[in-house]
């Protein structure tokens, strides 16, 4: 089963390691024929009282002042690829305010650490964390909960769509930091003037280009797994876990919404007629060098990818993902969040931390250290950002996108989706029975807690 913590983070890694990888034709088995189709205030110096939490104690602050702790100093966790990105910030932050700032990077477990850790006192002060895991640390009371000042600098200054990430029953727990989503590479060796805006053009082009023999596809994805996958379970409006992906009792896969999603999986198969097993994860790697060796004319990834094209010379663009049946398609999205400890001896300090990743000057600093793409909706400002083409799109692409869901029982739909969606893209069988063997599935795992 899956970790619940961040499989896009998981999946970044992946891609990131597989970038290097010698080249070499893909091992894909063809099949003869190909299936039938299946078918997310107060003015200033209003002296408002919010409540702020440090360990077990709450007492009330005055929400405008974050003037740091005298003999502050903070302890700033970042996630892996971010450790550059956290020196250059906590410099900048020392340089302004005064605090010094120490860096350590962690990988995927920030959480668990901190809920070892924090009580201990040897935790972070401030922490980041992929926002899958939001409701497991608030839950477990490691969050502090931000100022009414703070909170507002978020929801006016971060893309709603992060914001709801950090956001519990109408209260604020953390600042949005980066955000990683889909949007549709397209080789412009192969893609002559503008690229397709309609998966019905993407289809057409690709059976007069396809060539089986010479592992020549127009259009590659991996629709075996649930996360490349959810672009087309999205299109006829399936929910996963419901509006807020909070549901954890209620995966939908009992909807029509979701055979019809399954139907587009099918479908698929008509112009990649490669067999499931050849259509992981782990062969991701694969597709992308037919894409970077100009065999590919489309490819939809997130923005990992772009800067090995870059530095590889590929003459490519970035677009936004196509309609389908005249339909929206809504990749998921992953949100890297940053948290004030609910243990931090420096709660000013700390808080004065987190909201300044949300300055135009630190999330410059992402972009030129980690290249990385802020959360914030106005990138205007962001100095290399502004004027990256292709980071742009996928930041106008987060805006429709879908934040992956934060509830726990996410593992189960990436264990159930690895056999369905493998089965229905094989036409073992049907959508309606991939959608009713998912929901049976999801029913036996909850009976199994």
């Amino acid at each position: 089963m899956k970790k619940i913590l961040s499989i896009l983070l998981i999946i970044t890694l992946i891609c990131s390691a597989f970038s290097g990888c010698a080249k070499k034709e893909i091992p894909f088995e063809q099949e003869e024929n190909t299936v039938e189709e299946a078918g997310s205030q107060k003015s200033e110096g209003e002296a408002s009282q919010t409540s702020e939490v440090t360990g077990n104690e709450t007492r009330p602050v005055e929400s405008e002042d974050l003037t740091p702790e005298d003999g502050a100093k903070l302890n700033f966790w970042t996630l892996s690829g971010y450790l550059e990105y956290g020196k250059a910030v906590a410099d900048l932050f020392e340089q302004k305010y005064g605090v010094k700032v120490e860096v350590q990077e962690n990988g995927l477990d920030t959480v668990n650490k901190m809920m070892l850790d924090g009580p201990s006192g040897n935790g972070a002060d401030v922490f980041m964390a992929a926002h899958d895991s939001f409701l497991t640390a608030k839950d477990a009371g490691i969050l502090a909960e931000l100022s009414a000042d703070s909170a507002r600098t978020v929801s006016e200054k971060i893309n709603e769509t992060a914001v709801k990430t950090v956001t519990e029953s109408g209260k604020i727990y953390g600042v949005p930091v980066s955000i990683e989503t889909y949007a549709l590479l397209y080789n412009k060796t192969l893609v002559k003037g503008e690229p397709a805006t309609t998966f019905e053009q993407i289809k057409e082009e690709a059976r007069s280009y396809n060539n089986a023999a010479e592992n020549k596809f127009w259009y590659l994805t991996v629709p075996t797994d649930g996360y490349p996958a959810y672009p087309f379970l999205s299109i006829y409006g399936f929910q996963l876990f419901g509006a807020d992906g909070t549901d954890g009792d209620n995966p939908g896969f009992n909807t029509p919404e979701f055979e019809k999603g399954l139907e587009a999986i099918a479908s698929l198969k008509e112009i990649i007629p490669i067999k499931a097993d050849d259509l992981k994860i782990e062969t991701m790697s694969l597709l992308e060098q037919k894409f970077k060796e100009g065999k590919t004319a489309y490819y939809p990834i997130g923005p990992w990818l772009v800067k090995s094209l870059k530095e590889e010379n590929i003459d490519f663009g970035v677009t936004q993902l196509p309609t389908y049946d005249g339909k929206p398609m809504r990749s998921f999205s992953a949100v890297q969040n940053a948290y004030v400890s609910a243990y931090t001896k420096y709660p000013k300090a700390a808080e004065l931390l987190a909201v300044f990743l949300s300055s135009d000057e630190a999330a410059s600093l992402l972009y030129s250290k980690a290249y990385k793409i802020t959360a914030n909706k106005d990138i205007t400002g962001i100095e290399g950002l502004k004027d990256d083409q292709e980071l742009k799109v996928f930041s106008e692409e987060f805006t429709k996108s879908v934040p992956m869901p934060s509830t726990k029982r996410i593992s189960y739909y990436w264990t159930i989706m690895q056999s369905v969606l493998s089965a229905v893209f094989d036409g073992k069988l049907t959508p309606q029975e991939g959608a009713k063997k998912a929901q049976d599935d999801f029913e036996a795992l909850v009976a199994s807690e």
